[in-house]
């Protein structure tokens, strides 16, 4: 058995250095009397793949921030983050500078090609960056694109400008920004390009059945010479947590990518090997600032005072530790004289409830919790929020659940009151685009001065503790305000038999995911 544990990234992340990629910067180590114990790496085989929900689409603009998983395999991303010694690597891009943190020179390498035989090149990357910031594309990074502009120096380099200094930049192009499709496939197919995608990485998109599974294929025109050693990928979409646990067991699967670390207990006491990256942020309550009714901070807080994330974790997350602020005890941005989340208080729930009705002129309120359909965990967090809610007489919550897409699509617009949904990364910097008033994930509406000022800062300076300082504040703040309330400090995990090697972690907004250009099988 192997656990491998990855680190949590520093808050201050210089720009990527002009040096190549390392075959196999990530770990796979062999357990029990899985795989022939081989360190050279082995050619062929197909490696399947189990996530829990399904994709909307696999255009560029937006699978990349939120289909990494079935998008990283077709597109690769211009950067990657190595987890291992925390910095950025080349990825399709040799290289990303900056002096200032707001001009930033992109050089590219030369040779690549898309799949459909035409070029790889600043155009293309200039053609991807405008669609991502054109309104009609709908791109969750349209606002990280909106304020840069760039011009094409050459066929190999871009100059990108920030209206304001941003030295956490790098982290756009190994996510949102970093997946470039075909420009010509793009024109040609329209709309449908999203099933049927183009790109430049180590593989082919062959079959996509929804909420099944998609297949892939090597790409035999892959610019990294000698990968992908794989001959095929898969991945299943299997909702249930004990499902994809006994496939993996069965070997049905050979990757399962989880959030419980009750499953990664098990399995690690059954050999597998556990890979894990801890992440920032979790799985919560979110909040609508925006909707009439929890618009008023007061009926807010009397929601959170009924909140037990002690009696969620023993029902549903067994061994996980109740959470008392947004970011992990341990973590170097906490500091809790700024603000911890409130505490249960039952009789000032009910106190703060019949004064929100005293004041609306209401008898009774009745709330809506939007939240997955299909993933019983989820759907079980939902039931015991609901009945710790409803302890306060008057108040009623209705569950609606509803499928990956669509609670995704009533977030975003802003059609929902309460909300089960995660902001998950590897990384500190996304809490900007979650926290922030103009933050493209900032599905609540949430505005904070305190928290606009400080994340700006974690933007624009270079000293490592003034970007830490800031963080404090902002976790302070968004603990004490709780626009998203988790109830777990997660970890994600892929669990792999120990013929699985060299994955290349990584962190998503779902999890834990993976490069898988340099992994193989070793039976």
């Amino acid at each position: 058995m192997t656990v491998n544990w990855r680190k949590v990234p520093r808050p201050l992340l210089v720009a990527v250095a002009s040096v190549m990629v390392a075959a196999g910067c990530g770990s796979g180590g062999a357990t029990g009397s899985d795989g022939a114990g081989s360190d050279t790496p082995v050619r062929g085989g197909e490696l399947v793949m189990a996530v829990n929900v399904e994709g909307q689409t696999m255009d560029p603009v937006w699978c990349a921030t939120h289909a990494f998983d079935r998008c990283a395999p077709v597109f690769g991303t211009l950067l990657r983050f190595d987890t291992e010694d925390e910095q950025f690597v080349p990825g399709m891009a040799l290289a990303f500078d900056s002096e200032d943190g707001r001009t930033w020179t992109l050089k590219l390498r030369d040779g690549i090609r898309f799949s459909d035989g035409t070029t790889f090149d600043a155009d293309a990357v200039v053609f991807n960056w405008e669609r991502v910031k054109d309104p009609a594309n709908l791109s969750p990074s349209a606002r990280i694109a909106a304020p840069l502009t760039w011009r094409v120096v050459d066929p190999l380099t871009v100059e990108v400008t920030s209206e304001q200094p941003n030295f956490q930049l790098p982290w756009a192009l190994a996510q949102g920004m970093g997946m470039i499709g075909s420009p010509a496939a793009i024109a040609q197919l329209g709309a449908d390009f999203g099933n049927a995608p183009i790109g430049a990485g180590p593989f082919l998109l062959e079959k996509w059945i929804r909420n099944s599974e998609a297949r892939f294929t090597a790409n035999p025109d892959y610019w990294d010479e000698g990968a992908p050693y794989l001959d095929s990928f898969v991945l299943k979409v299997i909702g249930q947590d004990d499902q994809r646990l006994n496939a993996l067991r069965a070997r049905e699967i050979d990757i399962d990518w989880s959030l419980l670390s009750k499953d990664a207990r098990a399995i690690e006491a059954e050999g597998f090997t556990v890979h894990a990256l801890p992440l920032v942020g979790g799985t919560g309550l979110n909040f609508n600032f925006d909707d009439s009714d929890l618009k008023d901070p007061q009926l807010r807080l009397a929601l959170l005072k009924t909140f037990d994330s002690a009696q969620i974790n023993s029902a549903v997350y067994p061994g996980d530790e109740p959470v008392d602020a947004f970011l992990f005890p341990d973590s170097p941005y906490r500091d809790d004289s700024l603000g911890t989340f409130p505490e249960k208080d039952p009789e000032g729930a009910q106190k703060l409830f019949d004064e929100y009705l005293t004041r609306s002129g209401k008898t009774d309120l009745t709330l809506r919790l939007s939240t997955f359909a299909g993933l019983p965990a989820l759907g079980q967090v939902a039931q015991i929020l609901q009945s710790q809610a409803q302890q306060i007489h008057g108040l009623t919550i209705e569950i609606e659940a509803m499928d990956y897409a669509t609670l995704q699509g009533v977030l975003r617009s802003g059609n929902y009151q309460l909300g089960i949904a995660a902001t998950l990364s590897q990384h500190m910097d996304a809490i900007y685009d979650t926290f922030h008033s103009d933050g493209t994930n900032n599905i609540t509406g949430y505005t904070n001065p305190k928290v606009d000022e400080a994340l700006e800062a974690s933007r624009a300076s270079k000293d490592s503790m003034v970007v830490a300082d800031a963080y404090k504040v902002i976790n302070g703040e968004i603990s004490k305000d709780a626009p998203l309330r988790n109830w777990r400090y997660q970890t994600g995990y892929l669990f792999t038999p120990g013929y699985v090697k060299d994955l290349t972690i990584t962190g998503t907004l779902s999890g834990a995911g993976a490069y898988l250009d340099r992994t193989w099988i070793d039976k």
